[in-house]
């Protein structure tokens, strides 16, 4: 009996579904929770799966990681109020920002400023988290470049 995932991987832009907290189990198996993510932003954890890691992939501005399942695993819930964490630690400053910020401020520039370096804590607190993925796959072997057909054209 074969072993078959529904809602596979597979996000674009950050939204959809995507492995997250990967855990080595052996030297080639790592368990991985399945989120929800809106904007790479972790928002519904979908389960824990074990997966033996294949390639990675980019096309165009998604990413395609493939790897064998070998089964589900019980979700460590510790590990999702970890990424839950980092989340609501991304979120704090542009939420107290927005919630200490009075309307008609006499300095706009420093609010622009506040908010741009907001936004860039939250994307380097969401890095931090999400990070090691990419150390878990490989790329794929490269393609010989096909022989044959004509040449780069030259200017004339």
């Amino acid at each position: 009996m074969s072993t078959r995932l529904i809602l596979k991987p597979y996000s674009v832009n950050g939204v959809g579904i995507r492995l997250l907290d990967y855990i080595r189990v052996s030297a080639d198996t790592y368990e991985c929770t399945r989120w929800l993510t809106l904007f790479f932003v972790p928002v519904l954890p979908l389960g824990t799966l074990l997966i033996k890691p294949g390639t990675v992939e980019g096309v165009g501005t998604s990413m395609q990681y493939n790897f064998q399942y070998l089964g589900k695993r019980p979700t460590r819930w510790k590990r999702v109020l970890r990424l839950y964490g980092f989340t609501l630690l991304a979120a704090l400053p542009i939420t107290a920002f927005a919630l200490l910020e009075k309307p008609g401020s006499d300095n706009p520039n420093m609010s622009v400023a506040l908010v741009v370096l907001s936004v860039l804590w939250a994307v380097g607190v969401l890095w931090y988290a999400q990070r090691g993925t990419h150390e878990v796959y490989h790329a794929p072997a490269t393609q010989s470049m096909p022989t044959g057909g004509a040449g780069p054209r030259k200017a004339a």
